[in-house]
């Protein structure tokens, strides 16, 4: 006969595996759907990265083709006034930026290599304005380590050139400061061009433009939760573009 303690322990064993069983199902289950809800999240987060990606390349291609019309006119101004070597280097640096574009598919580039592409731009400009517009450069060694988002400083320089040196004659000076500070770049285009004149001054803080809202747009998508700013100002006789955006030292958006 089975003794009193071993039916005790019988009817415990009894009663404890089903509710060991019922406990692990559940716990299964559980663990299951919290995994098919991190699938889920996972699979959104995929989704829209992607959907973020997409957004942000056709942003940046909406930059280029205003930019190589822009060029190409330039080009055929040279052939026209028959200057040979200056076109055959704008050709040059033109095959720079076919590079550069079709290279370029990444959400944040370089420092560096953004600021050749925009020196690349610059030569160009240099053919058509010759000495009337002086440029200058100062970039802090710590900000060289940065990567930023492509075509972001070109364009600023391009806007001062559409609404500023294209569209006023005179002498005019271009400055490109970049620095950082607080672990956020600063990214400065002065331009000495716009002094004492209010409708020089609307042309070149007008927030419809192309490129002004292109930059907003990457800016935010790019960084959605962190502090950046693309501002348009005067301080004295100065006009100033400046984007302030989060430290980059590798790609991680």
């Amino acid at each position: 006969m089975m003794s009193i303690d071993s039916f005790s322990l019988y009817v415990l064993l009894c009663i404890l595996a089903p509710l060991a069983g019922a406990f692990t199902l559940a716990f299964i289950m559980i663990f299951e759907s919290r995994f098919d809800f991190l699938q889920n999240v996972a699979s959104k987060s995929k989704l829209e990265k992607e959907l973020q990606y997409a957004q942000y390349y056709q942003l940046n291609q909406r930059i280029k083709p205003h930019f190589f019309f822009n060029t190409l006119n330039t080009m055929l101004s040279l052939a026209r006034l028959d200057r040979k070597q200056e076109l055959i280097t704008s050709l040059e640096v033109m095959s720079k930026f076919m590079r550069y574009n079709y290279q370029t598919n990444e959400m944040l580039v370089p420092l560096m290599d953004e600021l050749a592409y925009t020196n690349s731009y610059l030569g160009i400009q240099q053919l058509r304005f010759g000495k009337r517009v002086q440029t200058h450069q100062t970039i802090e060694e710590e900000a060289k380590l940065s990567y930023i988002p492509p075509f972001v400083l070109q364009t600023m320089v391009e806007n001062t050139f559409k609404h500023a040196f294209e569209k006023y004659p005179g002498p005019a000076t271009l400055k490109i400061i970049i620095f950082l500070q607080d672990n956020l770049i600063h990214i400065e285009v002065w331009n000495t061009h716009l002094q004492h004149s209010s409708k020089k001054k609307d042309d070149f803080t007008r927030e419809d433009g192309l490129g002004v809202a292109n930059i907003r747009e990457r800016l935010t998508l790019l960084f959605p939760d962190e502090p950046t700013s693309f501002t348009m100002s005067f301080i004295g006789e100065e006009a100033c573009a400046k984007i302030i955006i989060p430290f980059r030292e590798k790609p991680t958006v």
